[in-house]
């Protein structure tokens, strides 16, 4: 099924080390800056850029914001009025530059404008990867942007996508980004569908990423996972199969003996909640909560019923089963049954909606030991219309106190 693109992501593997540019693989340690000198010589040879524009520099400026020739200077120059870069970051970024006339940058600069980059965008993108500047908008930039076009990849989308991180550009477009987008739309169906997968991790498009996947996801085939749970987990979490083969079987292992079913949608997610930390974090994890008294088996019982239960912060642990146990007065043990509260923003759920629970359950309008789920887990809409507007009239104040303007203590 893979073996045609396979054969292709296999060829010269080695060349995605180096920057690919008119088909050609150039190593990036021919891109190394020439000798650096002091920038008080550079003051006295002719340039091509005002000298006011750097008169904030002293001799004791640090060895990453020396210039090193007029060459240099007159780049600097380039990446602040034409790119927006400041001075310090112009600088650093002008060491991997080498060229004498605008002719192409400013071609790249237009193709980049072309297909939807604002000027933020590339200030972005040239700050992160001057060499861009080098390339042949034709013959390099242009052919890759009219591949992600074709598969309905562009304009803003793709602007933000290449500004945020341009590791797809590095990569050769024939050798390495269209056998894998191939070979990722074979598995997840559609172009639209392999779109979010690099979106979420563009690194996934590399050839050794996505053979990776391939291995992976055959272990898992074999392990009975249904193959649209397949497709959904790595649409949703990419990153969670491109983990190393060993590393990867070991945590199906894992997952195994956890007794989580290969059948269920479960089983994916305890994957990935494992993938997310090492084993020494891990047990970090567990005795924060065995601080709250629970023992192995509520922590085993917490994650089979939502392992990204685990993949929260010690710190937001603390604070959460602090406000449960403490304030609203839940008993430790009975949170392990209700360990989806640990995937939700405290300051935007937890916090605004245990207090509006806390001032019903104190004037009496609902029962004492309301079941954490019943409240923390349901939408905005549904928690508004059965907690908040349903009591309006009998507690003034509850809208205030969810949208976060009073302190639930001032209403009980």
């Amino acid at each position: 099924m893979y073996r045609y693109l396979w054969f292709q992501l296999g060829v010269n593997l080695k060349r995605t080390t180096a920057i690919t540019i008119n088909g050609e693989s150039s190593s990036t340690s021919s891109l190394a800056p020439p000798p650096a000198k002091y920038f008080s010589r550079i003051q006295n040879q002719n340039s091509r850029v005002v000298t006011s524009t750097f008169s904030s520099f002293s001799t004791t400026t640090s060895d990453k914001t020396k210039l090193t020739s007029p060459d240099s200077e007159f780049i600097v120059s380039y990446l602040i009025n034409s790119c927006g870069l400041s001075q310090g970051k112009a600088i650093t970024a002008s060491k991997k530059l080498k060229f004498k006339t605008t002719s192409n940058p400013d071609s790249v600069l237009t193709l980049l404008r072309a297909h939807g980059f604002t000027e933020s965008h590339i200030t972005k993108l040239v700050t992160k990867f001057p060499f861009i500047l080098s390339f042949k908008p034709d013959k390099t930039l242009k052919p890759r942007f009219d591949f992600f076009k074709s598969k309905g990849f562009c304009g803003i989308d793709l602007a933000n996508f290449i500004s945020n991180d341009p590791t797809v550009l590095r990569r050769s477009l024939n050798r390495s980004v269209i056998p894998s987008f191939g070979i990722l739309k074979s598995i997840v169906k559609s172009d639209e569908c392999v779109i979010k997968i690099i979106k979420r991790n563009c690194w996934i498009l590399g050839p050794n990423e996505v053979k990776k996947v391939i291995v992976n996801l055959e272990l898992l085939r074999n392990e009975g996972v249904p193959e649209t749970n397949i497709r959904t987990g790595l649409s949703s979490q990419p990153r969670v199969y491109t983990q190393s083969a060993n590393r990867f079987k070991e945590i199906v292992e894992r997952v195994k003996e956890m007794r989580f079913h290969h059948l269920q949608t479960i089983f994916l997610k305890a994957i990935h909640g494992l993938t997310s930390m090492t084993e020494a974090n891990w047990r970090k994890k567990m005795d924060v909560y065995k601080r709250w008294g629970w023992s192995e088996d509520h922590i085993r019982t917490a994650f089979r019923k939502h392992p990204h239960c685990m993949a929260a912060s010690e710190k937001k642990i603390m604070a959460v089963m602090n406000f449960l146990v403490n304030e609203m007065g839940y008993n430790t043990l009975s949170i392990s049954e209700a360990s989806k509260v640990f995937c939700y923003s405290f300051k935007g759920r937890i916090n605004p909606r245990c207090s509006v629970v806390k001032i019903l359950v104190s004037k009496g309008l609902i029962q004492k030991d309301f079941c954490i789920n019943s409240f923390i887990t349901i939408v905005d809409k549904s928690f508004l219309e059965k907690f908040v507007t349903k009591y309006e009239q009998e507690v003034p104040g509850l809208m205030k106190v969810f949208q976060c303007q009073l302190n639930y203590q001032d209403l009980l």
